[in-house]
């Protein structure tokens, strides 16, 4: 029974590891964003719904059409709002949101949990966090935060 627990906790951990880095490398990528979606979709934990809808909202960034652009944009909002309502406190999901909120223009209405997100991303933040590179060095480049705070970041 115990080694049937750990293996099971070893295969989410694996899959979380490969969503992670697909995540990473969809960011440049329109068909990594494609697998990130794929990857993910139908699933039901907060973090893996927070990484479905960041793919939709990489998705929209790498698209043409502004029709596109916009439907998969406010999908990708209310997915990643969902996503946060299910884990309020897991700093992962919550820089999901900050990041994509973080990218889209203020006049389109998207970008409403900056200030609570990046509340609970600099008070959770630790460097062990398999991501923390990828969110240091966006936080750090981020217009949302301050001097001191991106000073405090470059400090842990």
């Amino acid at each position: 029974m115990v080694l049937l627990f750990i293996s099971v906790l070893f295969s989410i951990q694996s899959q979380l590891t490969e969503v992670r880095n697909t995540y990473i490398k969809a960011i440049d990528n329109v068909s990594y964003a494609d697998r990130l979606v794929d990857l993910t979709k139908n699933e039901s934990s907060g973090i893996k719904m927070a990484y479905h809808y960041t793919g939709v909202a990489l998705q929209a960034k790498h698209s043409w059409n502004l029709v596109t652009k916009m439907s998969k944009a406010k999908e990708a909002a209310k997915g990643l709002n969902k996503a946060v309502l299910k884990d309020k406190s897991n700093v992962e999901i919550r820089f999901l949101r900050f990041s994509f909120e973080a990218n889209v223009p203020s006049v389109v209405g998207l970008t409403k949990h900056l200030a609570a997100d990046k509340k609970v991303i600099l008070k959770k933040i630790r460097k062990k966090h398999p991501l923390w590179s990828t969110m240091r060095k966006f936080l750090i480049n981020s217009s949302e935060l301050t001097k001191a705070e991106k000073e405090k970041l470059k400090k842990i």
